[in-house]
């Protein structure tokens, strides 16, 4: 039996105190419970990393899904693999890990500013592309003449070939090199890719012969189009961004011409001037017309010579077979007889109030909504944003002079064989954002219809 003094101390107030304490000691205890589970799964991917750079053993030799590809290009091979495995962190959905800026342009090494020293460095074209077309990158570079940002998805097992891929880009490409920034997106637990070997990206010819994973088929991973691209808006340090497709050019000269259109025309100054007025409520996009040549028609130079292609069947408004109305309303017959306008110089030709479900392409400044990365697959990734820019108000001012090309008729045959399936899917995802738009933008008259 306790001493009458003990039972005296044992009251309401010392049962609600340890009650307290034992609330808040089993709150910490699911707290670093889950934060040992995090590391865990971090710890297996630098495991798995750490065993795939294992490049030397002969045992590995025969096991083609341990992405041996030989010696390392140079010195920041390694070092890039280390730092996508520290730094790496992952997406909203905990699927994806990301790792934004791996591979920096040369320019920005230098300059380390978030801006501009000249005009040819006031935009970043943004793109995305997955290993299959990295090939691509070294002539969008090339023809854009500026800072470009490429996000780039690799399924588990193919991270170390891709950093392979992108030193050696750098490496046979000094244009890559000094004006191209690379980010990577891989799944956790994804499958690995067969195709690779040992002899996979030793040349400056990175692009791949024989079966390689398509975009939107790789075995139950979903390609997260609007992570890749928020990623690599992430990584670009601009005042102004251009998203485009990684299979798409744009004309010749209009980095330059956009800087210098938004300088003069729209008296801004400055580019930084530019984007100041846009955030107090200036909001601007300036929509860019697409087009679809054939596969064998050498790509026009300048607007003339893209008019000349319409008249010969060359040439045809991006998407018209497979979804004219996503593309019409950029309303291409006004455009192209707005005359073949300046060589060098863009301006701005008419205004387009935005009307389901237009998704064209646009310049704009950095700060404009990012994608929803809940949009996966294919459909409605794009729209989305598009439609997000006029709930909150921006206007669509088309460019003349300036267009973007894609190589190819688009066709029904051209696309894989879930596409339906993955497009009714974002359809009923779309339109649970259309009703978020309106909590999200309470004072905005505009709708996505």
């Amino acid at each position: 039996m306790f001493p009458r003094c003990v039972a005296g101390i044992v009251s309401w107030r010392s049962v609600a105190i340890l009650a307290a304490v034992a609330s808040v000691l089993q709150v910490t205890n699911l707290v670093l419970t889950w934060q040992l589970k995090q590391r865990e799964v971090v710890t297996g991917e630098r495991a798995r990393m750490g065993e795939v750079e294992k490049q030397h053993q002969p045992s590995q030799l025969h096991r083609r899904h341990d992405l041996y590809v030989g010696q390392k290009v140079s010195d920041d091979h390694q070092l890039t693999l280390t730092r996508i495995a520290r730094w790496g962190v992952l997406d909203g959905s905990g699927g994806y890990r990301v790792a934004v800026g791996a591979v920096r342009g040369v320019w920005e090494q230098k300059t380390g500013m978030r801006g501009h020293k000249h005009p040819g460095e006031g935009v970043t074209l943004v793109t995305q592309c997955s290993l299959q077309h990295l090939h691509k990158i070294p002539s969008l570079v090339k023809n854009w003449q500026g800072a470009v940002s490429v996000a780039v998805f690799a399924v588990g097992s193919e991270v170390v070939a891709a950093v392979r891929a992108i030193h050696l880009l750098r490496h046979c490409h000094p244009e890559v090199r000094q004006n191209a920034t690379f980010s990577l997106v891989h799944p956790l637990g994804s499958p690995p890719n067969p195709d690779l070997t040992p002899a996979s990206y030793s040349t400056c010819n990175i692009q791949q012969e024989g079966k390689m994973w398509k975009n939107y088929e790789y075995q139950g991973v979903e390609y997260p189009n609007n992570l890749l691209r928020n990623t690599a808006r992430k990584a670009a340090v601009t005042p102004f961004i251009f998203v485009v497709d990684v299979d798409m050019m744009p004309s010749l000269g209009l980095h330059r011409a956009f800087c210098t259109y938004v300088q003069e025309e729209e008296g801004h100054g400055s580019l930084s001037e530019g984007v100041k007025r846009g955030q107090q409520g200036g909001k601007t996009v300036w929509v860019v017309p697409a087009y679809e040549i054939k596969g064998d028609a050498t790509e026009p130079v300048n607007k003339e010579e893209l008019l000349a292609m319409r008249e010969r069947g060359q040439a045809r408004p991006f998407y018209q077979e497979l979804c004219l109305k996503c593309q019409k309303f950029t309303d291409y017959s006004v455009w192209e007889r707005g005359g073949p306008g300046e060589i060098g110089r863009i301006r701005g030709l008419y205004e387009v109030l935005w009307r389901d479900p237009w998704e064209p392409f646009y310049l704009a400044p950095a700060s404009v909504p990012l994608y929803d990365e809940r949009f996966r697959q294919y459909g409605f990734n794009r729209i989305s944003q598009v439609c997000e820019l006029h709930v909150a108000g921006y206007k669509f001012i088309v460019l003349d002079s300036a267009f973007l090309i894609h190589r190819g008729f688009k066709t029904q045959a051209s696309l894989h064989p879930r596409k339906d399936v993955e497009l009714e899917h974002n359809r009923l995802l779309f339109r649970q954002f259309k009703v978020e738009l309106k909590a999200k933008y309470p004072e905005s008259s505009r709708r996505c219809y």
